[in-house]
């Protein structure tokens, strides 16, 4: 009977054991495992915090240049729309100047062409006074043509008085008619009114009679007689 006892109480004392050690294994790997799984949560939750830390201060970062950049850029554009402003007020009154110069340049003109008008109608009359007034007046007059015409050269404006012999030239020159001379043909034979000019400006071009050759009139005579034989 203490045998059989003492077989319980081994099998009684190996079941404790056993089961110790089990709920003693249990334990070390809850613990360890726990462990393990918390410090991985922790160093998990240190990561993610580090990373929004991190991604929290680029936003800022960020943020700040954007509001930076922003300012600068409302800045710029405040000075281009008051630079706008003033390149439309100096636009203005460039136009208002261009428009008051061309008034003034329109004024000018018409004073500058009423005098070329007057200056030519004036030399017209002493021309034509010079030609058909007496000796003793033409004296008088001459001596007003030469006063006068030292005014009007200082302005710039000069008589075309074509000389005899002198060749036409279409520029300044409007041959009214043809006369037999014994001069060059097509050469000036006399003048009969001045031109004038101001500077490049042709006023009026002098108004000659060009020579023309006998044998050229001799042709057209006999031209005419032939066409009389045949009526």
């Amino acid at each position: 009977m203490n045998s059989s006892n003492e077989n319980n109480n081994f099998q009684n004392l190996d079941e404790i054991v056993q089961q110790t050690l089990r709920e003693n294994l249990q334990n070390f790997i809850h613990e360890n495992l726990k462990g393990y799984i918390e410090n991985s949560v922790k160093e998990s939750f240190n990561k993610n915090v580090d990373e929004q830390k991190k991604i929290q201060r680029a936003y800022y970062t960020n943020t700040n240049a954007i509001l930076e950049n922003s300012a600068a850029i409302k800045g710029l554009y405040d000075k281009l729309e008051q630079t706008l402003r003033e390149l439309d007020a100096f636009k203005n009154s460039v136009e208002k100047m261009l428009i008051e110069q061309r008034q003034k340049n329109g004024e000018l003109q018409r004073k500058i062409n009423h005098w070329e008008e007057g200056a030519t109608e004036f030399f017209r009359l002493l021309e034509r006074a010079v030609d058909y007034e007496t000796d003793e007046n033409r004296l008088l007059i001459n001596r007003i043509l030469y006063g006068f015409n030292r005014i009007v050269v200082n302005l710039g404006m000069e008589r075309i008085i074509p000389q005899q012999n002198e060749s036409l030239n279409e520029n300044f020159h409007e041959a009214i008619d043809e006369e037999e001379s014994d001069i060059i043909p097509g050469s000036i034979v006399r003048c009969m009114s001045w031109g004038y000019r101001i500077g490049d400006k042709l006023i009026e071009k002098a108004k000659v009679i060009v020579a023309k050759s006998p044998a050229q009139e001799s042709e057209v005579d006999v031209d005419r007689l032939s066409s009389f034989d045949e009526l």
